[in-house]
């Protein structure tokens, strides 16, 4: 094994007079990579410094071309063939170097052609997730409709629409299920994944530790928080290093990350956290501020607990069915449960509460059949930005929520809803010039135009969505945010309906969060859409993580389904990986408030073909096949074992059953039949595996085997070694003499 010990030879680095070395950086977090478009790109300093006047110069390369531009807001990249896959950027400021890891793009060109020798079609267009499934035109030319365009390697769906009518390519017999009772399209393009590097730690001791790969690689980074500690290039057959860190004394968490690259691409990214230069081997090290560590549970507070009678009231109309009336639920319910230890004997240390901002007391919306207007039960119609509903509680009770999570080691983050606000909000009433228009320039209606008009389109008509091209509404609404972490110690946010809104918005928020909190605030998005466009709002500057939808969807049908194939499952857990990184923070669901439960379509009640929220009002859905227990458990089991954060929806911890929204929406109940109680037992027990292992939170990932029912997946970080097995066949399975039977999976951890 080849050794190199990596001194502090850097100039950004600082010795102390007891020979540490100290790493300041004026990037704060952790410098996210860029992700390069083909030929090179342009990456925002803005999103990395908040104050770019300080910038010096940036660092010469031989390795791309770059030009610092735009009064230093940005550096302009220009990449060759010769360019690695991995590269780094150095910025300096004020005499300190801050390095940003470069990742050159991987895209191939491709051609979609759908023949049509007599063209009989009048118009083809194409829709997917390498157009974020919004239809594109083809091009007739000599007999064929074409479309050409540059998507990365790996399997794409998509579907063609000809003369209206959208239906998978007749010209590609690869297709898959779409979860909704029909099949997309899927494009394979070839990957390089088996010649690409894998690194795995080893060997660990207090200052060095060693990585290996199964292929050779030429460029190994390696970065100490935001510094290029070392650079090793032109290495020819290398597939071992052993590392030696500085003496780090004065920082309480460093986090250390290696990226390797070889002449088919990168390989995986290793994270490695220290407490005060020393490597974490142990859980006890860590605390609910290593967002890595984050178990999360979600739980809409007027469906949870009635902890306070005097606030309980419903909307006084009858157009309202009871089931989208308030049910009582408050912040005191939710209090209650954190000091009667409810999420912490769960294992759960982040708490992720609906909006608690005021809502409008009167009926809004329709539902057909049967005839119901809503309430605001849920949250998401703000009336105001910054005070608390009555109904769930005040000032008082919500601050002593968050002092009694603290102490109990749980992280609190808030819904927070900037996209749209209600007809009754006094901004909207004082400026109607700042919401979008309800009506497109063709006289339609702009509702519920998710894609098509996703940054101006309104989710109903009493919901204006504002206009975030306007610098007075991004102002207004970022301070509005800010105030829930100045003024209450929360955690951080999930950020409702990202998507719609500027990415102007969301760089000014992170921008104000980090100039006026110095703790750390994780901030994760809602995002439905193509990989691409969830990961365009996340980066330093941005948002921490998205929720990966795309992932949930493939898990739903792998776990809930006996005929899908395990190994699209394992497709769509290697391209998360592959466009958020192999340590990211993503969101991992076991269901949400917009989506039938999990259950109900794996016991077959509800069907994947059926409007699932029409089924939820027309009838009552029941449980009609016990099996869909295990089948829950094993969808948990995967969010807890692989990269990202695992978040529960309430109630899937025992198997609340459930058409869409609000039949998805019960009030929680905590007086559990047999099966509830053992699926609960079963989710405590893997929360409790994954918290106490630092395998299943900073470990690489391999998939060791994905085919129709069987599907392995190792997490390895330095000598521990976690390995999950998924067994849906109706026979049992043996791995290494340990036995898993039908609809069943074991987790293996050896140190």
């Amino acid at each position: 094994m080849k050794k190199y010990v990596l001194i502090a030879l850097i100039i950004a680095s600082s010795c102390k007079n007891d020979g540490s070395t100290v790493f300041e950086s004026e990037i704060k977090g952790m410098a996210s990579p860029v992700y390069l478009e083909f030929g090179g790109g342009e990456v925002l300093l803005t999103d990395y410094f908040l104050d770019v006047s300080e910038i010096d110069s940036i660092g010469a390369s031989n390795q791309y071309k770059a030009s610092l531009v735009a009064g230093k807001s940005k550096v302009i990249i220009k990449t060759g063939a010769s360019t690695p896959y991995v590269s780094n950027l150095r910025v300096w400021v004020q005499g300190n170097a801050n390095d940003i890891p470069l990742y050159k793009s991987t895209k191939t060109q491709i051609t979609i052609s759908i023949p049509d020798a007599k063209k009989r079609f009048k118009e083809v267009k194409v829709k997917g997730e390498f157009s974020n499934w919004q239809q594109l035109s083809l091009h007739y030319d000599a007999g064929n409709w074409n479309y050409t365009t540059k998507v990365n390697a790996g399997s794409h769906q998509y579907v063609v629409v000809i003369d209206g009518k959208e239906q998978p390519d007749p010209s590609n017999p690869n297709t898959i299920s779409n979860g909704m009772g029909g099949t997309n399209s899927v494009l394979k393009i070839e990957t390089n994944t088996a010649k690409l590097p894998e690194l795995i730690t080893l060997k660990p001791t207090q200052q060095s530790f060693s990585v290996r790969s199964k292929n050779a690689f030429t460029d190994l980074y390696v970065y100490v928080g935001n510094y290029l500690y070392e650079h090793h290039s032109n290495l020819k057959g290398a597939t071992s290093y052993e590392i030696v860190l500085p003496a780090i004394k004065n920082q309480e968490r460093t986090l250390v990350r290696l990226y390797a690259s070889n002449r088919y691409g990168k390989s995986n990214d290793v994270l490695i956290p220290l407490e005060k230069g020393k490597i974490i081997t142990t859980v006890s090290q860590l605390d609910r501020t290593d967002f890595h560590s984050q178990v999360m549970y979600f739980l809409l507070v007027d469906r949870f607990v009635d902890g306070n009678k005097k606030n309980t009231r419903k909307v006084n109309d009858l157009e309202i069915l009871p089931k989208a009336n308030y049910y009582g639920g408050d912040l005191q319910g939710v209090l209650d449960k954190i000091k009667e230890g409810y999420f912490t004997d769960l294992g759960i240390n982040t708490v992720w509460l609906s909006p608690i901002t005021q809502n409008p007391e009167g009926a809004f919306g329709l539902w057909p059949t049967p005839k119901t207007k809503f309430s605001g039960y849920h949250g998401y119609w703000p009336i105001s930005s910054t005070k608390i509903d009555d109904r769930f509680g005040d000032e008082k009770v919500f601050k002593e929520l968050i002092a009694e999570a603290h102490k109990r080691n749980l992280n609190v983050i808030l819904d927070y809803v900037a996209n749209h606000v209600h007809e009754e909000h006094p901004l909207y009433k004082a400026h109607p010039d700042w919401a979008t228009k309800l009506y497109l320039p063709d006289g339609t209606m702009n509702t519920e135009k998710w894609d098509e008009h996703r940054l101006t389109t309104w989710f109903d008509t009493f919901l204006p969505t504002l206009d975030f091209s306007k610098r007075e509404v991004v102002e207004k609404m970022t301070d509005a945010a800010v105030f829930w972490v100045t003024d209450y110690k929360l955690d951080g946010f999930r950020h409702d309906a990202t998507k719609h809104i500027q990415l102007e918005f969301w760089r000014t928020l992170t921008k104000k969060v980090k100039q006026r909190v110095k703790r750390p605030i994780y901030q994760i998005g809602e995002t439905y859409g193509s990989p691409e466009l969830i990961r365009s709002y996340i980066n330093t500057g941005m948002l921490n993580a998205q929720f990966d939808f795309n992932l949930y969807d493939a898990s739903v049908q792998a776990f809930a389904t006996p005929t899908y194939n395990f190994k699209y499952l394992a497709n769509a857990l290697q391209k998360a990986l592959n466009y958020y990184g192999d340590h990211h923070l993503m969101g991992n669901i076991s269901g949400n408030q917009d989506r039938a439960r999990f259950i109900s379509y794996a016991s077959g009640d509800v069907k994947f073909d059926e409007d699932a929220k029409k089924a939820g009002w027309t009838r009552t859905i029941g449980m009609s096949d016990v099996s869909a227990y295990d089948k829950l458990a094993m969808l948990q089991a995967f969010n807890l074992t692989i990269p990202g954060i695992p978040c529960i929806y309430y109630g899937d911890e025992y198997g609340s059953i459930g058409g869409n929204d609000p039949d998805n929406r019960k009030m929680m109940h905590f007086d559990l039949n047999t099966n509830e109680k053992r699926l609960k037992q079963q989710v405590e027990g893997l929360v409790k595996a994954r918290r106490n292992s630092m395998a299943l939170q900073y470990g690489s990932t391999k998939v060791l085997r994905a085919d129709a029912d069987i599907l392995i997946i190792k997490r390895q970080y330095f000598n521990e070694v976690a390995t999950v097995i998924f067994n849906k066949s109706s026979k049992p399975f043996v791995f290494e003499n340990n036995i898993i039977s039908s609809n069943n999976f074991k987790l293996i951890l050896t140190k």
